[in-house]
């Protein structure tokens, strides 16, 4: 029998407590270091994750096309049974139009206030804008985009300057195609982002939503999905900035993460296959008399949103039309007290 004297017993306890606690400290770091992985995969969506959930069975959630009692033949194809995903609504200008800023504010504050499932408002320009003086930009745009930042926090709109530095080096003009061919690198996180033009308005949050959440997006690339490379309700539209300087009205960006330092981005217009769908945003010429549009076309329903461009030549029937005074004063409404130039006649592009 080995008899422990009282210091060898208290050098054993200590020896053990501090074996406890060492393990214990090692566990807590060893979770700590998991989640913060898991946090930074999440953030960083790689391409495995970006399909995970479409499809799925036994999923109660309802679409807002849904939950409005449409069926699939409504909309030309299966609703997507959940989000599954990460999406966004984009505007952008390559331009400092305050008339243009202060209906983007307008559109990201009717997708705040109206309920929009779609969470992310996103709104890109040229990063020069954050550097220039009044006399560059010119009093009004310096206001609207003052009003705009003053937004972004009461809207949740994420503000994105993008660095044209590298195509002004090179002698190019700013253009809108070109913004986002620089800045498209940004929507890294998202599985589809959506662009609408800045200058329109929308009619119906529901059915803006539907444009994402109706129909099965293309996404990545990928053999196995045929709604990735045969969408029905979604065409590939490349983007050219070399040769156009404006973007569809409606346009669906998807930005995937395919390893070794490759990015793949894919960009879709909406489908003539589905012209219900294809409706949904749609240019203020094209419902200036409803009752004909209905009849030709059977929409019953006004669009959920009406985009107007800007034009040189007098239109007198759009500027008193009840869409255009609508946005106006949507627009006026959240840059009260600015002055735009009415006299550049607003039209639709056909």
């Amino acid at each position: 029998m080995v008899l422990l004297t009282s210091s060898t017993v208290s050098a054993i306890v200590s020896f053990g407590v501090v074996c406890i606690f060492s393990l214990m400290l090692f566990w807590a770091g060893y979770v700590v270091q998991q989640q913060s992985v898991k946090n930074i995969q999440h953030a960083l969506r790689p391409p495995v994750s970006r399909h995970g959930g479409f499809g799925s069975q036994g999923s109660t959630f309802q679409s807002p096309a849904q939950k409005r009692g449409l069926s699939d033949s409504d909309l030309g194809s299966d609703p997507r049974p959940s989000l599954g995903g990460n999406y966004a609504y984009l505007q952008l200008l390559s331009s400092p139009d305050p008339s243009d800023i202060c209906s983007s504010i307008s559109f990201f504050k009717q997708l705040a206030t109206n309920n929009s499932v779609i969470q992310d408002r996103l709104f890109m320009y040229p990063e020069e804008w954050d550097r220039m003086s009044e006399k560059q930009l010119g009093k009004s745009a310096l206001t609207a985009l003052s009003i705009l930042r003053t937004a972004s926090i009461k809207y949740d709109i994420w503000l994105l300057p993008i660095d044209m530095t590298e195509a002004s080096s090179k002698g190019y003009s700013a253009t809108d195609t070109k913004l986002l061919r620089l800045g498209q690198i940004q929507f890294m996180q998202y599985d589809s982002v959506l662009y609408l033009p800045s200058r329109g308005m929308i009619m119906d949050t529901e059915k803006l939503d539907d444009i994402l959440l109706s129909q099965a997006l293309p996404l990545m690339y990928d053999k196995n999905r045929p709604d990735s490379y045969d969408n029905l309700a979604w065409t590939p539209m490349s983007l050219r900035p070399d040769r156009d300087a404006n973007l569809p009205p409606v346009y669906l960006i998807t930005v995937n993460n395919i390893g070794s330092g490759n990015v793949q981005a894919r960009t879709h217009v909406p489908s003539s296959n589905l012209p219900m769908f294809q409706a949904l945003v749609r240019g203020s010429n094209k419902i200036m008399s409803q009752d004909e549009d209905e009849h030709r076309d059977g929409f019953a329903q006004p669009p959920a949103y009406v985009y107007f461009e800007s034009d040189h030549q007098q239109s007198i029937k759009l500027k008193e039309s009840s869409y255009y005074q609508n946005w106006r004063a949507q627009r006026n409404e959240v840059c009260d007290g600015l002055d735009f130039d009415d006299d550049v006649t607003v039209t639709s592009d056909d």
